[in-house]
């Protein structure tokens, strides 16, 4: 039997952590006997250590002996055949599986994320959009505008998947036994996506699994000006890992 470990972090949003662990149960139900699904919930609220942060000390922990391990937001539902799309998955030389996740509130596909890897300039634009309200406002209105016209993918390799579920395989684990973010949030995807390209391993975008995306629960509430300080500094951290 196969065994998935599940790692969801959660900021006090119970209602949502609820709603997300019954979609999981009943998809497990459906491959009862063939992938032993098990949750781990990373509690933010009693003390909150950011996205990773609360996640990988359960990932360092608990991933070894997994063929899957996720790391995902509680906003989110996943479809009843879920892991059964999930066994049929051909996972030979991929790190990654990004599923087809659907945020019905702005009518966009968030999957996938970034196709190719981004260049300095991309960096430094996005700098300059973290550094001012007024340009992240705009720059988010033209975002959910192109959502109204993105472009839906088949199956592909991908530079990286949404962060809001990302679905490890054993041999990403295998590769990164332990792991540990540079900063309190955001740019995980870039980071991952990043250790990824370095043990030569492949991102897939499997639209064949999929989710839906209530979108913002856990981060919702927070300032867009401590928002943007976040961005900024995972964006300087990995920038000095990866692209200097």
């Amino acid at each position: 039997m196969k065994k998935y470990l599940l790692i969801c972090v959660t900021y006090h949003s119970d209602e949502a952590l609820h709603a997300f662990v019954e979609s999981v149960r009943h998809a497990a139900e459906r491959v009862n006997g063939l992938l032993q699904v098990d949750i781990e919930i990373a509690d933010n609220g009693k003390e909150n250590l950011g996205y990773l942060g609360g996640a990988l000390p359960l990932y360092n922990a608990k991933a070894q002996g997994y063929d899957y391990v996720s790391i995902s937001n509680v906003d989110l539902t996943l479809a009843p055949d879920f892991f059964e799309q999930l066994l049929k998955v051909d996972i030979t030389d991929v790190a990654w599986l990004a599923p087809d996740i659907y945020t019905e509130k702005i009518n966009r596909h968030e999957n996938p994320y970034m196709l190719a890897r981004p260049t300095k300039r991309d960096f430094l634009i996005w700098k300059i959009i973290y550094s001012c309200t007024w340009i992240y406002r705009l720059y988010h209105a033209l975002y959910v505008l192109k959502s109204r016209r993105q472009q839906v993918y088949p199956a592909c390799t991908a530079y990286a998947g949404h962060g809001s579920f990302m679905l490890l395989t054993k041999t990403f684990v295998a590769h990164y036994p332990e792991l540990h973010y540079p900063t309190f949030m955001y740019g995980e995807e870039i980071w991952l996506a990043e250790l990824t390209r370095a043990a030569r391993l492949k991102v897939a975008y499997t639209p064949t699994l999929r989710i839906t995306n209530i979108g913002n629960i856990n981060t919702g509430s927070m300032k867009q000006a401590q928002k943007s300080r976040w961005s900024k500094e995972s964006l300087r951290a990995i920038y000095k890992q990866f692209f200097e």
